[in-house]
Order: structure tokens, then sequence, then C-alpha cells
């Protein structure tokens, strides 16, 4: 939603029409993408938050680890810029992001159920359904990269403790 409010004011995007948003398909976008093992969060948290993460935080700190998946991560998604359904800009938002997912695994407890949910929520409401098309749809996924940034850079520098040894 910030992504989409960003390109709206600094691209002259159209305002999404959030009428036109059947909420409930949403809704059950996100339940299938939780139970779903071919479709992202069932499919991939078991294996880089649930077993990947922790012993890679056994033998390196919290950032070093989030650093070495976020590379494992985005080239297990190289597939999908290959098959065209993910743009390029993709692969470094994959290595990002997997940041915000360290720092949500590690502040949770370890909660791979966190995890998932936030991995099924990121394809459940997509840039197409708040009204980016076009040109603007392609200019989005470089303002969701540019958002995950500075997400990143604010609970690395916000919460620097978490980052220096798993709990």
């Amino acid at each position: 939603m910030l992504a989409t409010g960003v390109v709206m004011s600094a691209l002259g995007a159209p305002a999404p029409d959030l009428s036109a948003i059947v909420w409930t398909d949403v809704a059950l976008v996100l339940a299938f993408r939780m139970v779903n093992p071919t479709d992202s969060a069932l499919g991939e948290e078991p294996g880089f938050r649930g077993y990947a993460l922790p012993l890679l935080q056994d033998r390196l700190s919290p950032l070093a680890s989030a650093g070495v998946l976020g590379v494992l991560t985005a080239g297990w998604h190289i597939p999908l810029v290959a098959l065209g359904n993910l743009g390029w800009i993709g692969v470094p938002s994959t290595v990002v992001i997997t940041f915000l997912y360290v720092w949500l695994f590690n502040r949770t407890g370890g909660s791979l159920l966190m995890a998932m949910l936030f991995h099924a929520s990121q394809g459940a409401l997509t840039f197409g359904m708040l009204g980016s098309t076009g040109a603007y749809a392609d200019r989005a996924g470089y303002v969701y990269f540019a958002v995950l940034v500075v997400a990143v850079g604010a609970v690395v520098g916000l919460d620097r403790a978490i980052w220096r040894r798993a709990p």
C-alpha cells in the first residue's frame, strides 16, 4: 500500500479504486497461499526460516545470516524471473526483504507461523489489485524495492541489539 501511494504521488499514477477490490477474494488468496505447498509460504518458509535460518544463526550473527539467506532465497526465485512471473527487480527485493523476515522471526521468538503469514500476505494483495497497470505497474516494483530498503534500514538501525546475537 505504501509503495502504491508513492507511485501515485511521485509518478502521477491514478488512485486505486479500492471499491473494486473483492476483499473476500484477497482473504481467500491469503488462506490459499498459507496451505498450498507449491505457492510460497508453506513451500518455502519451513526450509528458509524453519531450518536454514536457525542453522545459520548458530554460526553467524543474525545480520550476516540474513545476508547469506537473502542471497540463497534470491537464487531460489531466479526460475520465477526466467518464467516471467517475477521481474528482475524481484531478485534484489528478495535479498532485502529477507532481513525483515529474519527480524520478524527473531522478534517473535522463532515463530514460523508469523513468517508464513508475512510471506502469504505479500502475494494476497498485488499492485494490479490496487490499480497499478502498464508502466505504473513496472515502476511499482522499483518503488516497492525502495520501501523495503527504508524498512530494513529502520529495523537494523532502530533495533541494533537483535542483529548481534540470535535470541
